[in-house]
């Protein structure tokens, strides 16, 4: 029997990416405080951008004193997976979507909200959408506000261990690609991050450009490498 795919049943569904955005999100506001933003500052990081991982790299990237080129170009390139997200959600949508609602799924589409609506058989409605979405982003951005609140009682060096979470993240994403793609995936990663020491610490390259060379360098590696998997 198929779901009638409500806004009560997207906010419904929406709620474990709530629990799941909520902690990170105060992590991500104490990052921010650390970084010397003002509250309204890192409220505006999340309600304008709504992607965890790419704000996470942003706010690294600042702290490290990268210029604005270096951020928006690696923010965008690793952002780049939402593409390929749309193109399929875009796919499953209600074709009696109207214009204007369009822009507004695709903001809000995230990785965890991508995976809870292609779950579903049937169009995906915009109040179904609008139901999920909404709840993942007051988690996201709530959590940020709370987060940064937090960081005015917490003593100073706790905040600047919240700087690990940053590693974390990235760590947890590393070992979904593994569990998927084996070592293929790891000897990707350990090329990057090869290629980032080397031009940081060798070379004396700037953090940002360093890192979008090395990103660009270990993608085009690894395309070709799942190329050659593919035709065996």
């Amino acid at each position: 029997m198929e779901r009638s795919l409500t806004f009560t049943l997207g906010c419904h569904d929406g709620l474990p990416i709530f629990i799941g955005y909520f902690p990170t999100a105060i992590a991500f506001g104490l990052v921010c405080r650390d970084l010397g933003l003002r509250a309204w500052q890192a409220i505006l990081f999340s309600v304008s951008n709504f992607a965890g991982s790419g704000q996470f790299l942003a706010a690294s990237l600042m702290g490290s004193g990268a210029l604005l080129a270096e951020l928006v170009i690696s923010v965008w390139l690793i952002n780049m997976r939402y593409v390929f997200m749309g193109a399929e959600l875009a796919r499953k949508l209600d074709p009696h979507l109207k214009g204007w609602q369009r822009p507004l799924i695709a903001f809000g589409t995230t990785d965890e909200v991508f995976s809870v609506a292609v779950l579903n058989p049937s169009p995906l409605p915009a109040p179904y959408l609008f139901g999920l979405q909404a709840t993942s982003y007051l988690g996201w951005v709530g959590g940020t506000a709370v987060g940064f609140l937090i960081g005015m009682v917490l003593p100073p060096l706790l905040q600047l261990a919240v700087g690990v979470t940053l590693y974390a993240l990235f760590t947890v994403l590393l070992t979904q690609q593994v569990r998927q793609k084996g070592v293929i995936a790891l000897a990707i990663a350990a090329l990057s991050a090869t290629i980032h020491t080397v031009l940081t610490i060798v070379v004396g390259m700037p953090v940002g450009w360093s890192f979008v060379i090395s990103m660009l360098s270990a993608t085009f590696v690894g395309a070709w490498i799942v190329d050659e998997e593919v035709g065996r």
